[in-house]
């Protein structure tokens, strides 16, 4: 049999091999699709979900749309792409649709009348709108701009902050959100305020609730007319009050606990007005349900590995003990997350009652000082006296009350008491050093609602992809243009030149040699 004649057997195997193939190729494809698996290679990790997102992914139960109104040619739109890839990933119930407004205008304008958008022109005729992202789920939408995903207040350094992830993922929580939980905050006796937004004041807090579908309010329970102001309130956020609670207004907030109402006291010293004395919060008898006892201290850490290098030892950070709340300064990859008290008293467990369970505790080296104003008149370095509490003491506590019998809900009312306010303070959302004092508070929230995790997630920075040149580094760019490179090109030409005029000089020398041998007898 010839070399070039092709055997039955041998397209038999040839198609067997075919047939092989395909199906290694659709096997690998099945697995690809089942087994979805991305690889973010980036320095800050731009298309890595937070752990807060994929806790909203994973509890997705109806179908989110997700429009993106970028142009091609915006910056922001391959990457709001990929992190949306990523999104859909982990919950398939996601479904994307990106319109290009400069393409496909007719299509954009049919999204335009039916969410109400606003769009215009720019200079150079691209569309921009007032929504760079639409999430809806149902009849309810949620815009997202792109101030929104994005923070350029640092282009000038050559850095950008990518929000997209927080922007996202809070727009699916917005539109998902069942019933808004009420969240009160006290009023009336010096209270840290909602209305707030300075450093002291809660207007951060107040912005976190409101995006993570909480409704907060504040509840005036010292106008004539207040009866039952704490009725409807999921939680109470009593934020460092300087004058105490009547015993009618403690009844009342007591009765609401037992019947299923949260409480975050954040109780700190307390003064008469007559700066002799500590006096009563009024909310002791609220606490000692839950088997916390407030103590008329003032503490001191003295250890300079807790406290801070300024002040005389009034700011301190507390060691973190376990705790849902807790868990983010606790575990191993908290990456230095520690909260920061300042001008706190000290809590105790009390006997009789509920168990509670320490958070935050001060070292050994620390005190509470019973007598303020004694030492406060003197002045000077404070020392510990004969009769202040010794340390480690605790001060923060949270503890959790039996579920009423009657009661639909999975348990009883929570407990978190601080013996400071500061925690609660907008500049911890503003200051990266207090991130610590930011996490503390939006999961003692979470725990005391028990509700997922509130929405924090950090800011990614990027280098900023631009070319930044001074007029000294113009002026050099330009001699290099302009003097160097052409002057070293000549100076290769003229070497050139004269290597190839020598070498000839050396061949004609050469031959004129030869010549002169032969032409001998």
């Amino acid at each position: 049999m010839g070399a070039g004649v092709v055997t039955r057997g041998t397209k038999i195997s040839s198609a067997i091999g075919v047939l092989a193939a395909v199906a290694i190729v659709v096997l690998v494809n099945l697995l690809a699709a089942r087994h979805y698996r991305r690889f973010d290679a980036t320095t800050a990790q731009l298309y890595t979900l937070s752990p807060a997102t994929l806790a909203t992914l994973r509890e997705l139960q109806q179908p989110i749309q997700i429009e993106i109104l970028l142009s091609a040619n915006d910056p922001l739109a391959g990457t709001v792409g990929s992190i949306l890839a990523e999104y859909k990933g982990h919950a398939p119930r996601i479904e994307i649709h990106q319109v290009d407004p400069d393409r496909h205008p007719a299509e954009f304008v049919a999204i335009q009348q039916k969410y109400g958008i606003l769009a215009g022109k720019t200079e150079d005729g691209r569309v921009v709108t007032d929504a760079s992202v639409i999430v809806a789920a149902g009849d309810r939408h949620w815009f997202i701009a792109t101030s929104d995903m994005v923070d350029l207040t640092e282009a000038a350094e050559g850095k950008s902050r990518s929000k997209i992830e927080q922007a996202l993922t809070g727009a699916i929580r917005a539109v998902v959100g069942g019933e808004r939980i009420k969240v009160c905050a006290s009023s009336g006796h010096g209270e840290s305020s909602l209305d707030d937004n300075g450093p002291q004041g809660l207007g951060e807090l107040r912005d976190r609730l409101n995006k993570n579908n909480f409704e907060p309010v504040t509840v005036d329970s010292t106008r004539p007319d207040a009866r039952e102001p704490f009725k409807d309130c999921r939680l109470l956020i009593v934020a460092g009050p300087s004058q105490p609670f009547s015993q009618g207004e403690a009844d009342e907030i007591a009765s609401r606990m037992r019947t299923g109402m949260s409480g975050l006291l954040l109780l700190n010293p307390m003064f008469d007005s007559n700066r002799k004395k500590q006096v009563e919060t009024g909310l002791e008898s609220v606490t000692k349900l839950f088997g916390i006892g407030l103590a008329a201290d003032f503490v001191f850490e003295t250890d300079d590995r807790y406290r801070l290098p300024r002040g005389v030892g009034e700011a301190f950070f507390p060691d973190a003990k376990p705790h849902p709340i807790t868990d983010a300064m606790v575990n191993p990859g908290s990456s230095g997350l520690r909260v920061m008290i300042m001008r706190s008293r000290s809590l105790t467990a009390l006997p009789d009652g509920p168990r509670p369970t320490e958070l935050l505790v001060t070292s050994n080296e620390a005190y509470g000082m019973k007598d303020f104003f004694a030492w406060a008149d003197k002045g000077g370095e404070p020392t510990r006296k004969e009769g202040d509490r010794k340390g480690p003491l605790t001060v923060a506590m949270a503890s959790e009350l039996l579920k009423p019998g009657a009661s639909q809900d999975a348990r009883g009312a929570r407990v978190v008491v601080l013996g400071s306010p500061n925690v609660a303070y907008g500049l911890n959302w503003e200051q990266g050093q207090l991130r610590g004092n930011a996490i503390f508070m939006e999961n003692a929230v979470s725990w005391l609602v028990s509700r997922q995790p509130i929405l924090d997630i950090p800011t990614r920075v990027t280098p900023a992809a631009s070319l930044r040149i001074t007029e000294g580094m113009l002026g050099e760019i330009m001699r290099y243009v302009l003097v160097f490179m052409p002057g070293a090109a000549l100076l290769l030409g003229v070497s050139v030149y004269l290597l190839r005029r020598s070498d000839k000089k050396d061949a004609k020398k050469k031959d004129k040699a030869k010549g002169a041998r032969k032409i001998e007898p």
